[in-house]
């Protein structure tokens, strides 16, 4: 029964993290939020690409995983209570982020626009300034828990060097779109979660 649970969990995420949200800027502001192909650095552009070759790779390994043996693909034989665990992160790291793109409206964006966004500090990012990307490490440990294997986990530590990259790149850009405004924000407001990864006043990004 888990194994076809875990493939229905995984596009049900994937549909809350980029489908809804997308067709819903779409529809309601008149804006694609598919940003990638704006961003004019090299460096933004390929992290965009990994991160949807990453995706889609996640969903095909919850294919494999219902389809074939776990053993045979690799899975970790572990107690019962770790893939509770899983689960339990997994159905969280969902909720924070549908939650987060709630709060985020119409400034929702996949990647680095280069038209001027809205500066969000309400609800979520009032905790934190990344609450999307929070939520989406905090489903992938799900993940790796429910199928614990080599794969599993070098596609979550390449995710996560992929999104403190990114989260840096973000960083620039809102010191250069809001100024002080966003400086006094990321002081008060932790990078992932509360008082972790605040940004001194100052214009560049540490």
């Amino acid at each position: 029964m888990e194994c076809i649970a875990f493939p229905i969990a995984v596009s049900v995420y994937l549909v809350i993290a980029l489908v809804l949200p997308t067709i819903r800027v779409w529809r309601n502001h008149g804006v694609c939020p598919l940003v990638i192909h704006r961003e004019s650095g090299v460096v933004a552009r390929t992290i965009g690409v990994l991160f949807g070759l990453l995706l889609l790779g996640l969903f095909f390994w919850s294919i494999l995983y219902w389809r074939i043996d776990p053993q045979t693909l690799g899975v970790l034989s572990t107690p019962r209570w770790v893939s509770a665990v899983g689960w339990m992160l997994l159905v969280l790291g969902t909720a924070i982020t549908l939650l987060a793109q709630r709060h985020m409206g119409e400034a929702w964006r996949v990647g680095v626009d280069d038209r001027p966004t809205a500066l969000v500090q309400r609800g979520l990012f009032s905790l934190s300034r990344n609450p999307i990307f929070a939520g989406m490490i905090v489903t992938l440990c799900g993940m790796a828990a429910i199928t614990p294997s080599a794969w599993t986990i070098a596609v979550m530590v390449l995710v996560f060097a992929l999104i403190s990259v990114q989260v840096r790149i973000e960083e620039r850009h809102l010191v250069a779109l809001h100024g002080e405004a966003y400086l006094r924000y990321a002081g008060r407001v932790g990078r992932f979660m509360p008082g972790l990864g605040l940004l001194r006043s100052s214009p560049f990004i540490q």
